[in-house]
């Protein structure tokens, strides 16, 4: 989805990614911001935001698969917890999942490029 970002952060520094209908539960949405790839989801009724880029080796999480809370890479299949960005699989590893601080807004989504 092409959403029209706000050029610049608001007070808090949040920008805005989308429409906060177009982020479904148990869905990823990937958006652009200031150059950076966001996946956005939602689970149990919280929003999260991570970067789209596998920590491991680059690839597009967004392509991944995505169960409750745990997103899994398409080329090598690590695995990261979305609520913490820890990662799941595999466990003796030591990347772990970008996260983004992010709130729905007046119907939109923002996040907050840390």
């Amino acid at each position: 989805m092409d959403f029209l970002k706000a050029a610049r952060p608001d007070a808090e520094g949040f920008f805005e990614a989308t429409a906060a209908d177009s982020v479904q539960p148990n869905a990823m949405i990937k958006v652009k911001i200031e150059g950076r790839q966001v996946v956005l989801t939602r689970y149990e009724g919280q929003l999260y935001a991570f970067s789209a880029i596998c920590p491991h080796a680059a690839a597009d999480l967004s392509q991944g698969t995505l169960n409750r809370w745990k997103v899994c890479c398409p080329d090598h299949g690590y695995c990261f917890d979305v609520r913490t960005g820890r990662i799941l699989w595999p466990e003796d590893e030591p990347y772990g999942l970008r996260r983004y601080p992010v709130k729905e807004e007046n119907g939109l989504v923002k996040v907050k490029l840390t």
